[in-house]
Parts: C-alpha cells; sequence; structure tokens
C-alpha cells in the first residue's frame, strides 16, 4: 500500500464496506470510530489499529464483528489494552489543519445561512431586501472563524499561549472588519429583493462547495499520515506522531523541549505553568540518568500523548464555553430579531453581528474539540 493509498479515519468505513460488500461492516467501523472519538483517544492510534482489523477482515473473509464482537465491547476491550501497554492514548496534534480549513469554512457557512432565513421568517420578513452583507455574512464568517482557531492552534505550537491567542484575535479582527464593511458599504444596494425562499439558494451554494471541497482538498489525517510515514521527509517534521514511523533526524534536548511544550500548550486545558513544570521535570530525570530528552522519553508527540491532562483546566474551559453560550446566544438572538424587524440599518445590526461572530467562534471551538472523525 502506498502512502497516498492509506486508509484514514474519513476513509475506513468505506473501505470496511467495499472489503466484503456489506454495510454491516461499515456500520460496525463508524460506531467503533464515534466511541473512540467521544474518548478522545489519539486518532493515529485508532486510525492503525482499523487498518490493521480491515487487513484481518480481507483476509479471512469474516466480518468485525464476528471477529472482535459489539463496537462498544472492543473499543473498552482495546483501550485498556492499550493504556496497560503504555501506548499514546491522548491526542497530540491539532484537531484540525489548514487543509481542512476550506472544507469546514463551507459547511460552517451553510448553517450561518440557515440562521439567518430563520431569524428572517421570525422577524416576519417574507420579503427582504438582499444586500452584500446578508449574502456575504455566512462566508466570511466561516472563513474567519475556522482561520482564527487553525492560526490559534497553529501558534501554540510554537510559542507561548499569550502570542498564540494575539494572533487569532488579528485574524478575527481583519475577518470581523471585512463582515463590518461588508454590511456597511452593501446596505444602500441591494443586490435584490424578493421572496425569503432565495435563502435556499444561498444555502445550497455553500452545501455544494463543502461537498465539493471536500472531495478535491486532500484530508487533514491524509496529509498527516503521509508525513509521518517512513522515508518521506517532511521539512519542520522532525519526528512522528507516535505512530511508529522513524524519526529523520535527532532532536537536540532544546529542541525536544520546545516540541512537547507546543503540544501541550495545544491542549487549552494544560496552563502555561503547567507546561513549563512538565519540561523541566523531564530535563532534570534526562540528567539525573545522564541521558537527552530524546533518548529517555522518545519523540515528544508519543511522551506528550501519554501524560494527564489537567482536569482542573478542563473544568475551567467547559465554564467559559458555557458562560459564552449562555450570554450570546439569547443576546445575538434578541437582538438579530430586533435589527431584522426595523430594517438592516448599521444602528440596528451593529451589535448583531459582532455577537453573531463571537458564538459563531465558540460554536466552531466546540465543534473542532470535539470533531468527530468522519467530518
Amino acid at each position: 500500500m502506498t502512502t497516498g493509498d492509506r486508509p484514514t479515519l474519513a476513509t475506513l468505513p468505506a473501505a470496511f464496506e467495499r472489503a466484503r460488500g456489506d454495510a454491516a461492516d461499515r456500520a460496525w467501523a463508524e460506531r467503533v470510530i464515534g466511541r473512540f472519538s467521544l474518548d478522545g483517544v489519539n486518532r493515529t492510534l485508532v486510525a492503525d489499529e482499523l487498518t490493521g482489523v480491515l487487513a484481518l477482515v480481507r483476509e479471512s473473509g469474516e466480518g468485525p464483528a464476528e471477529l472482535f464482537g459489539e463496537p462498544a465491547d472492543y473499543v473498552e476491550a482495546q483501550t485498556d489494552q492499550w493504556r496497560a501497554g503504555g501506548a499514546p492514548l491522548e491526542p497530540a496534534e491539532p484537531s484540525t489543519s489548514w487543509w481542512d480549513v476550506p472544507g469546514l469554512a463551507a459547511a460552517v457557512a451553510s448553517v450561518v445561512a440557515v440562521m439567518l432565513a430563520i431569524l428572517e421568517v421570525a422577524a416576519g420578513n417574507w420579503t427582504t431586501s438582499y444586500t452584500l452583507g446578508k449574502v456575504l455574512l455566512p462566508a466570511l464568517t466561516g472563513v474567519t472563524a475556522l482561520v482564527s482557531i487553525t492560526t490559534f492552534e497553529t501558534l501554540l505550537m510554537r510559542t507561548r499561549r499569550r502570542w498564540a491567542i494575539a494572533g487569532a484575535l488579528a485574524v478575527a479582527g481583519v475577518g470581523g472588519s471585512a463582515i463590518l464593511a461588508a454590511v456597511v458599504l452593501g446596505n444602500d444596494h441591494p443586490i435584490l429583493t424578493g421572496s425569503v425562499g432565495w435563502y435556499a439558494a444561498l444555502v445550497a451554494v455553500h452545501v455544494l462547495a463543502a461537498v465539493t471541497l471536500f472531495r478535491v482538498v486532500p484530508d487533514g489525517d491524509a496529509v498527516r499520515a503521509a508525513r509521518r510515514a517512513p522515508g518521506v521527509h517532511t521539512p519542520g517534521r522532525a519526528t512522528p506522531d507516535g505512530g511508529g514511523a522513524a524519526p529523520a533526524t535527532v532532536l537536540s534536548d532544546d529542541e525536544w523541549a520546545a516540541q512537547l511544550a507546543g503540544v501541550l500548550r495545544l491542549r487549552v486545558e494544560m496552563p502555561e505553568s503547567a507546561v513549563r513544570q512538565t519540561i523541566a521535570e523531564a530535563r532534570q530525570h534526562a540528567a539525573t540518568n545522564g541521558t537527552s530528552l530524546a533518548q529517555e522519553f522518545g519523540p515528544p508527540r508519543a511522551y506528550a500523548s501519554r501524560l494527564p491532562r489537567s482536569t482542573s483546566g478542563r473544568r475551567t474551559w467547559e465554564r467559559w464555553r458555557r458562560a459564552a453560550w449562555a450570554v450570546a446566544v439569547p443576546v445575538s438572538g434578541v437582538l438579530a430579531f430586533e435589527g431584522l424587524r426595523h430594517g438592516w440599518e448599521w444602528g440596528n445590526v451593529r451589535w448583531v453581528m459582532v455577537i453573531v461572530f463571537a458564538a459563531a467562534c465558540v460554536t466552531v471551538a466546540g465543534f473542532l474539540r470535539d470533531r468527530r472523525p468522519s467530518a
């Protein structure tokens, strides 16, 4: 099997169905992937395991349920086996990559377009003026939210959280300015005035764009798998993600610590103080044994995935997310309703744009953290 043909979590269910021509095998794989995803298990580990299961299904001609039992039982047994063997269960890569941004942004845009249509109907606007701001709002919101979050995760791998937040806010500011400019400049020049049913066409355009982009743009997991494959040179990626591929180069202690810090920062629930403490303890342990960090602990991504997450930090993140939802959803709904009822004058909708955008960012952030592998 070539690197380009390597199955990913997005393609494995279909591969299971093709193996024996049985839709039940696909359902089994989807349920297994879903349960592993809910448990937050390392996606690379799951993909490698299911690739082996798929090979066994092809070789034996028996279904995965016959070989391994019900999905819930299999996931529980396999997780226990991995944990006992010290396998890297925790994820050690961003939940999305730049390859995923176009398709996910289009998908988010379609949802935003549906929300706008619902608000128009709720405001009694069965006929409305389609301005440049209304037409571009879904796409600009999707792109800005996804690029901001991906920028944040990318910068977290390279620098401290405060600079990652600053970079993400800068991107959000540019996107927000584009949204506001589209609303302000296009408000006095409607593209057309017609039935609210035209929103269906806007939704269809974004759904079609999402489907096309998901088919055309390479899957992020597939790109990562190719980069981790032995013999494939990837600039800036000296070590694999605990998937078993041989490292291209030997990392110095400083390089190893920098990569570990990046992976740990990527876990939003792990504070900077915990990151520094973890690295300091690793350095002290290696110095005591007279070895390098790479020799003592192996690849930094694999080591990071074996470390427990901060439960207090996770609770803090969840409180912030729930608070944002509790404030953003009702306030944006009320303001949007009033803005639509009294006309899309800038004075009526300026806070609508700000709060809807904030709610969209929170929504996408939660979606990416809990994203299903089949997405």
